[in-house]
């Protein structure tokens, strides 16, 4: 494993990358075509790889560490295992693996691009509990037909995104096989000094519910390019102190759905508050598939805005300052669409879902 020192505001963290063999010559399967470099010459081995993912990081093969943490040993790049010297007591983790074929089609997204939604969808778990991210790990199965500089590229577009919300690739894991590449990035992030963590289980009857941004279309691309909401849902937890948070990855009404059952209680959309929240991306998918822009809404997924539930007292003023859209409010009981000519219509609350 090789260890990473990457001093990170107050927190320093090292670990590393454990690489199992890169096959040469690989055969190519009949039911990929995925998008591959075609520079000739092509080195590919396990060592060569982690020798340029160093180079990426700015640290070589047996170098020790710039600095020491605390009085703990010094560990050098190549070792097995992390070493973390911390200030704040608690770290807070998450973790999302993404798969060719089902979050992403290597024929038609380039792998920076592809790295760069594996460490998006991270930060916006962050974003979803209000907490502050630190540094991350990344894992990687390669399809056998990638080349050197495809594997760099989607090291690349993960470590750029973490870089812009100061959240450093600290190190990792690489595999290969003969399917489809998957990607699982996990991070590592603190509570805010100011706001603690939000998490789903707090919406109370009476509290107002607001998204960050408006939803439905993301398949027309914004699935891959979003930036994650984390300075927003900081400033939102700064003002609010809100009851409840998620992000928006499988659907508005799924994932609100789970807000509900974990508050053990219901909610009403305003359709009027709804609409208005609408992407322009859902009008144009109406135009290619016939499904209602407020369907797309409902029910798309990898929106990636979030769900706010304030509390009733919270200035509405405030929270408009702050971009947020209001589209209804919990309730005892029932999950329903209140009409604008007052009808009311049950909400079924689906969206993706793995396993089923």
């Amino acid at each position: 494993m090789h260890c990473i020192d990457s001093p990170h505001k107050e927190t320093s963290l090292l670990s590393g990358f454990v690489a199992a063999r890169l096959r040469r010559g690989p055969k190519r399967l009949p039911f990929l075509d995925a998008r591959m470099s075609t520079a000739t010459g092509d080195f590919r081995s396990e060592r060569e790889l982690i020798r340029r993912i160093g180079r990426e990081l700015g640290v070589s093969a047996n170098a020790a560490p710039s600095g020491a943490l605390g009085s703990a040993p010094v560990i050098r790049f190549g070792d097995d295992i992390a070493q973390v010297a911390l200030d704040s007591p608690t770290l807070i983790w998450t973790t999302d693996m993404l798969m060719d074929g089902t979050d992403f089609k290597s024929a038609e997204h380039g792998w920076r691009a592809i790295g760069r939604k594996a460490m998006a969808v991270n930060l916006s778990d962050c974003a979803a509990m209000a907490v502050v991210p630190v540094a991350a790990l990344c894992a990687v199965s390669l399809n056998n037909v990638m080349t050197m500089d495809d594997a760099l590229e989607l090291f690349r577009g993960a470590r750029d995104c973490g870089l812009q919300f100061a959240c450093p690739i600290v190190g990792g894991d690489t595999n290969s096989w003969d399917s489809p590449t998957v990607i699982c990035i996990s991070l590592a992030a603190r509570p805010d000094a100011t706001a603690a963590p939000v998490g789903r289980d707090g919406a109370r009857p009476g509290d107002r519910i607001y998204l960050t941004g408006p939803v439905g279309g993301s398949i027309l691309g914004r699935h891959m390019t979003f930036d994650p909401r984390i300075e927003p849902a900081l400033a939102i937890a700064r003002e609010f102190r809100p009851h409840a948070m998620i992000d928006i990855s499988d659907g508005l009404a799924i994932d609100l759905g789970r807000i509900l059952e974990l508050s053990g209680c219901g909610a009403e959309l305003d359709e009027t508050g709804v609409k208005a929240a609408i992407h322009d991306d859902a009008a144009r998918l109406f135009d290619r598939d016939g499904v209602s822009p407020l369907e797309h809404a409902l029910h798309d997924g990898e929106d990636f805005e979030l769900v706010v539930v304030l509390p009733p007292a919270a200035n509405s003023e405030t929270a408009r300052r702050l971009g947020l859209i209001p589209i209804g409010r919990i309730v005892p009981d029932g999950f329903d669409l209140i009409h604008d000519d007052g009808r009311r219509s049950v909400i079924e609350p689906r969206g993706w879902e793995h396993f089923r």
